[in-house]
């Protein structure tokens, strides 16, 4: 054959080949069936309509139930009904779903519902919601084994396909639960209802009026929305502090953002516009980690909305629950003095003195509380007012100071010139900033001086007096302001 004639040959091979296999992609594979998503109604919100969005439900703290009634109905990939027969597991998002309930007997078991003929209907306990809030469904696979019956999920064999060698919860994937009486998955066909309006936390709602946020580990957007100001207090190396000046009265209105660094343009007195994070229980202190804001920039001129300091009295400093109300706030102690025991030599034999008040005796940089020696003397230090452990000065900063019995935690390393140590057991005339939780020792609050305004005393890098908030550590910006992106 001619060179010509082959490639004649070989394109017309190539061109039926690539006609067969445009064929083959374009041809009809016949009809999608079954169920492909499910359509959900909230037909009602504690016996009324669903809120408008204007008027949004408060944000639920997760210490009450909501009651949402709905209707589910099987759809098929072309959106009609579909006749589905199975059960389907209900979540909301954001929040949590408490239990279901129906009215047809045995369809509702715990947060599932049954689907008889493709339609369900029930009401569903709601706890933690905030903000548009939705109800999902989905198809999981999941189907309880009758009373009294051994499930399939349960009796030690493989009862689904052959070659799967997965056997029972939690091995086998198909087994949503030890009670399931198939192996089989389910389609994961899902649905979710419009959102039900709920008002966004605000930050005593984050806190959540009481020691522990409701909202762990949920990413949230904080409410700034006018009437709230939430207000910068505290510009910290490692984050910022917030306080809601709305919610004063009533405590728990005040946060800390935890940004791994200084904020970017960001200063005391600034108004958030936008505050969003993951909120987080560090050993007992809630923040804000992965911060994201915007701010309304305080300048030269503008009056400062920073509160005045809460002053503490022996009688708060030992009401876990008045403190927790404070917690991130700014706050104040007036008249107290430095441990007259607070140095670097180790206290053997837990004899303290004033350059004496180490209980790292092994010298490894810490207190091992399971050690005899070290965690005798470490306990018989705290409960002294006149003794401030060595090892969490040098660790953190922190060390104590006190008026009769009555002891708290200070933290003046924004001080620079002021050397606790040189003035042990001197009386300091006020100490203000932040007040910090740390749930570990007996000795659990701490207050964190912002800068050197908020150390008053006599010494070297002290004020003469506690300057007023509008003032204190307060560094405006100018209207021509050069360093504007800067602290």
């Amino acid at each position: 054959m001619r060179p010509r004639a082959r490639r004649r040959a070989f394109s017309a091979a190539s061109s039926a080949a690539l006609s067969a296999a445009l064929a083959g992609c374009g041809s009809d594979g016949g009809p999608l069936t079954g169920v492909s998503s499910f359509r959900v109604e909230v037909v009602s919100v504690n016996g009324a309509p669903p809120p408008p969005a204007d008027l949004p439900l408060p944000a639920n703290r997760g210490d009450t139930a909501d009651v949402w009634a709905f209707t589910i109905e099987a759809r098929d990939p072309a959106g009609r009904p579909a006749p589905f027969d199975g059960m389907v597991r209900l979540s909301v998002e954001p929040g949590a779903v408490l239990d279901v309930a129906s009215e047809e007997e045995g369809a509702a078991v715990g947060r599932n519902i049954r689907l008889r003929g493709g339609v369900a209907s029930g009401v569903v306990r709601v706890t933690a919601a905030y903000g548009p809030t939705r109800l999902w469904v989905e198809d999981i696979g999941y189907q309880p084994a009758p009373r009294g019956q051994k499930p399939v999920c349960a009796n030690g064999l493989n009862d689904d396909a052959p070659g799967d060698v997965l056997i029972d919860f939690p091995a086998d994937p198909g087994c949503a639960f030890a009670d399931d009486d198939t192996e089989e998955e389910g389609s994961f066909s899902a649905g979710n209802s419009q959102p039900v309006a709920y008002a966004l936390p605000t930050v005593a709602d984050v806190q959540g009026g009481g020691s522990t946020t409701p909202y762990a580990f949920e990413g949230i957007q904080i409410n700034t929305a006018a009437p709230r100001r939430v207000v910068v207090t505290r510009v910290a190396r490692d984050g910022f502090y917030v306080t809601d000046l709305t919610g004063e009265d009533g405590g728990y209105n005040h946060l800390f953002a935890f940004n791994f660094n200084t904020p970017a343009n960001m200063r005391v007195c600034d108004r958030l516009e936008y505050l969003a994070g993951t909120v987080n229980e560090f050993f007992g202190f809630t923040e804000l980690s992965f911060p994201s804001y915007e701010i309304a920039g305080f300048r030269a001129g503008d009056v400062c909305p920073v509160p005045e300091p809460r002053v503490l009295d022996a009688r708060t400093i030992a009401d876990p629950v008045a403190m927790e109300r404070l917690e991130s706030g700014l706050v104040r102690v007036e008249g107290y003095h430095i441990s007259a025991n607070f140095g670097p030599k180790p206290a053997t034999g837990n004899t303290f003195g004033p350059d004496r008040s180490n209980c790292d005796l092994n010298g490894d940089g810490q207190i091992d509380f399971a050690s005899p020696s070290e965690g005798r003397c470490a306990n018989t230090c705290s409960d002294d007012p006149e003794c401030s452990e060595w090892t969490s000065y040098s660790a953190r900063g922190n060390y104590k100071i006190s008026n009769g019995s009555s002891m708290i935690q200070v933290q003046t390393g924004t001080v620079s010139a002021f050397d606790p140590t040189s003035h042990r057991g001197e009386v300091l005339g006020a100490v203000s900033g932040t007040l910090r939780n740390f749930s570990g020792g007996s000795l659990n609050w701490t207050i964190e001086a912002r800068c050197p305004d908020d150390l008053a005393c006599e010494a070297p890098g002290c004020v003469p007096a506690p300057k007023p908030s509008k003032e204190a550590c307060v560094r405006a910006r100018s209207l021509d302001d050069n360093d504007a992106e800067t602290n």
